[in-house]
């Protein structure tokens, strides 16, 4: 690169002395002709004066001959009326003749053509008509000025402008060396270190990059480019952070879960060892207490007690299904038919005759092997919550069913009032229910969620208050 630069330099400045030098030498020849012009005005000022001061022949010719003789100054060369030489030293081949009509006197400077004129001798001609004695019409001189190129001003100029142009070529190599150069060296080196590399010509073709710009430039990509790497691994990073976070929340909802179930499980054994046998002994009493009461109000109240006997009973069996969970009878199952099957048997009951039923049932839905009788459990209990949120006023229930990459999904969807969003995080927790007082435990979704977990699938649900809610179960193949 140094070299690229002290070329590149060395360029700038040749051309920039050489305009200089062509602009100075330009303006020299014109001084020089300026002088030459006004040397030969006088000097043809006297030759004519001393001309027509000439009395004789022989003293016209003298100043003729004594001119001719000088190293310098004006070479004379007569001409008649008719524009004949009569005599002189002068160079009148190189020049038109004088017109023969032509009075007074005339100036006139001819130099060569081109740039290289200024480097030739200028030649001013003076043409004096009219006036003279012994035939003469017109006296010409000729005056010729040397070159510019030996002249003192030249030579100063030409030294003084090599200096100069030295003197500034390494003054502005030095400085853009530091200002630029040597920065940019710094920072590429730095951005090498940060990037990993640890010479910037090892991480480039040297072949290829012989200079230091190139190198630089070379350095820098390659940083640019490992910055670019770093940037989408470090995106992946994030994105494997963000799904993971992802994972653990849902793993750390599930143990919350399965926590909140085990103690239920635990309770439930319990409850049933202390209060199964004493509450199956009290529905006996109850039974009994029916078939002696005569009177309608006795048989209002015993009928009474053995509805709320048989909601703690209902209770404790709802939870003994997270005690003492079914054997496993996994087998080939038909989906669509077992879904469709749910439907069916629940359209038209009591409770269901204001709802209509809609089944969007995937036709390349292959055989699932799992466990029926816990999936019917579960779409069972999902479309008795679908009716209630109904209601009396009627609706539409749509059961789906759809292939997945891995698995199949199960959709019941319901247009009833739907689930705030205060309390959709809350609707797999044990004894939580949106239901009035006496229309349910609050253990449905519950025994769903661990149904579907022991299945090895998933089940969530979206709401929206006012307009219906989907619960979606998937399983995986």
């Amino acid at each position: 690169m140094r070299w690229g630069i002290l070329v590149n330099l060395a360029a700038i400045f040749l051309i920039s002395g050489l305009l200089l030098f062509l602009v100075f030498c330009a303006a020299l020849h014109r001084a020089v002709v300026d002088d030459a012009i006004e040397q030969a005005s006088v000097l043809g000022d006297i030759l004519q004066r001393d001309l027509r001061e000439s009395r004789t022949a022989e003293a016209f010719w003298d100043v003729i001959k004594r001119s001719c003789l000088m190293r310098q100054g004006l070479r004379p060369l007569l001409y008649d009326a008719k524009g004949n030489v009569l005599g002189g030293c002068g160079v009148g081949a190189e020049v038109e003749k004088p017109a023969s009509d032509a009075t007074g006197r005339r100036v006139r400077v001819i130099v060569g053509a081109g740039p290289t004129a200024i480097f030739e001798e200028t030649l001013v001609v003076v043409d004096a008509t009219g006036g003279f004695q012994h035939g003469v019409h017109t006296v010409r001189g000729f005056f010729k000025a040397p070159s510019i190129v030996g002249s003192p001003a030249f030579q100063f100029f030409a030294a003084y402008l090599v200096f100069t142009q030295a003197a500034l070529f390494f003054l502005g190599y030095v400085l853009f060396h530091r200002t630029v150069i040597g920065p940019v060296m710094n920072v590429a080196r730095i951005a090498a270190q940060a990037s990993g590399m640890t010479d910037l010509q090892s991480e480039t073709d040297p072949a290829r990059f012989k200079g230091d710009i190139q190198r630089i430039s070379a350095g820098l990509q390659a940083m640019v480019s490992r910055i670019v790497e770093d940037r989408v691994r470090m995106q992946d990073l994030v994105d494997e952070l963000r799904r993971t976070n992802d994972e653990l929340r849902a793993a750390q909802e599930s143990l919350i879960r399965s926590e909140k179930m085990a103690s239920i499980g635990r309770l439930a054994a319990g409850l049933a060892h202390e209060i199964g046998n004493p509450l199956q002994i009290v529905m006996g009493y109850v039974e009994i207490l029916k078939r002696r009461c005569p009177s309608d109000s006795e048989q209002d109240v015993t009928a009474r007690m053995e509805q709320e006997l048989k909601r703690i009973h209902e209770i404790l069996h709802g939870m003994l299904e997270f005690a003492r969970p079914a054997k496993e009878k996994r087998c080939l199952c038909d989906v669509n038919a077992l879904v469709g099957g749910c439907g069916a048997l629940l359209e038209g009951r009591k409770g269901f005759r204001s709802i209509v039923f809609e089944q969007e049932l995937d036709t390349a839905l292959a055989p699932l092997e799992t466990e029926p009788e816990k999936l019917r459990q579960v779409m069972v209990n999902l479309i008795f919550n679908a009716a209630d949120a109904v209601g009396e006023g009627g609706g539409k229930i749509l059961l789906r069913t759809r292939a997945m990459d891995k698995g199949i999904e199960i959709q019941v969807k319901d247009s009833g009032r739907g689930i705030s969003k205060e309390d959709l995080d809350k609707v797999f927790d044990p004894f939580f229910t949106t239901k009035e007082p006496g229309d349910g435990t609050g253990l449905g979704l519950s025994v769903c969620l661990a149904i579907v977990e022991s299945l090895g699938g998933e089940i969530d649900i979206k709401s929206t208050e006012g307009q219906g809610t989907v619960v979606t179960v998937r399983l995986p193949a």
